[in-house]
């Protein structure tokens, strides 16, 4: 079991909702609906002037959508002796990639930032193969390939795959919130060339280093910890039970069926509907009937042409929602519903449109209210809902 922890950027917030929508559209590139006041065109992410206006406002700067980056990060150990590196983990994507001494100027980052050298480890190999992540909006990282070992929340991995960054640009250079990323999506999404390597959970899997081939989040709230295991179910988490549903992996997605949603009791079903279960998303995108559904029931609530999305007074009653994974219905606990101030004693909802997109993406405004299994070995995963921390 590994612990979460705050970069320090985030150490007393969390990225802002401008931020954390705009990932969001870079990430699933939807086109705006009625209400998602961000959207991708061009290979771009732009904010939209107004829900009746779908015109170019301006388009988001590359650093302002890598500041949408998770609010957590995990401690992973790298190498022999090692370095001990802050790393976000991703279910929406599928590299491990770290800060490395094969940047330019590398010490310049030795105080913000643990930097992997493959040259100081012991157990570092070279291996074939070069990635690439890049992004319309001008930001991207790539480089080489290491083999080392990984150690994760108390799992160690031989031979693991280490994406050392070469080149990062300036989007990347200014984020102090993490030393690279661990992808925990299914393989298909790994971008090195030309042979995509193993993710640590597969590797976890083939190299049978995990008693079961699953994975558990729990995301931390407030002062609450949170954490990942690997190979095992901390059945401590919530007295609720976990509810199973099969995973659709085609796209590379932990996607799961979400046929209905209930707002203060009253139930609506969403035929053929679906939702991907997304750590490295923060919010939680739905359609816009939904959206106006939720909204309606709150005195006050507006759409803010400004800011890009719903908003509602501060001191309002929020109603009680829940949404679909497979079978279950699981709430949305007030304390997360809201993800932060807007002007004029406001706030700005969790809840926002997912525009064009065809899915739903349950970031963590849903997945602060649960306790999640992602079962690789099985295609599955399983859900409990936990109980609010007031």
């Amino acid at each position: 079991m590994h612990h979460l922890v705050r970069p320090h950027c985030y150490k007393h917030t969390r990225p802002t909702f401008y931020s954390a929508y705009a990932r969001a559209a870079r990430r699933y590139g939807f086109e705006c609906g009625r209400y998602a006041g961000f959207c991708k065109r061009n290979d771009v992410v732009v904010k939209i002037k107004g829900s009746k206006n779908r015109e170019v406002d301006h388009e988001v700067p590359a650093e302002s959508v890598q500041h949408g980056a998770s609010e957590y990060v995990v401690p992973v150990k790298i190498g022999t002796p090692g370095v001990i590196a802050k790393l976000d983990f991703d279910t929406g994507s599928s590299d491990l990639w770290i800060w490395s001494s094969e940047l330019s100027h590398a010490s310049k980052y030795f105080n913000t930032h643990d930097i992997y050298n493959p040259r100081k480890s012991k157990t570092a190999e070279r291996a074939p193969g070069t990635w690439n992540i890049s992004y319309g909006d001008g930001s991207s990282a790539s480089g080489d390939v290491y083999v080392d070992v990984v150690s994760v929340a108390g799992v160690t991995i031989p031979y693991q795959a280490v994406e050392c960054a070469r080149e990062l640009s300036s989007s990347f250079l200014q984020d102090g919130g993490n030393d690279g990323l661990l992808g925990l999506a299914w393989p298909m999404l790994n971008t090195v060339e030309p042979h995509k390597v193993k993710t640590p959970m597969q590797n976890m899997i083939d190299q049978k280093v995990i008693s079961e081939p699953l994975f558990t989040v729990k995301l931390g709230k407030g002062q609450e910890s949170g954490f990942y295991s690997f190979g095992h179910i901390d059945y401590s988490v919530t007295s609720h039970h976990l509810h199973y549903t099969d995973v659709d992996n085609s796209q590379g997605f932990w996607q799961v069926e979400s046929q209905s949603y209930t707002v203060n009791g009253h139930l609506t079903e969403r035929r053929r509907n679906t939702a991907i279960l997304d750590t490295g998303t923060s919010l939680l995108l739905v359609d816009d009937d939904v959206l106006k559904e939720i909204y309606d029931e709150i005195d006050g609530a507006v759409y803010d042409d400004q800011e890009g999305g719903w908003k509602y007074p501060s001191n309002a009653r929020i109603p009680e929602v829940s949404f679909a994974v497979g079978d279950y219905l699981f709430i949305i606990h007030e304390e997360d519903f809201g993800y932060g101030p807007a002007d004029h004693g406001y706030t700005l909802g969790g809840i926002q449109s997912r525009g064009d997109q065809k899915f739903d993406i349950f970031g963590d405004v849903f997945l602060k209210s649960v306790y999640v299994v992602f079962n690789q070995g099985e295609k599955k995963v399983g859900v409990a809902q936990r109980d609010p921390t007031h």
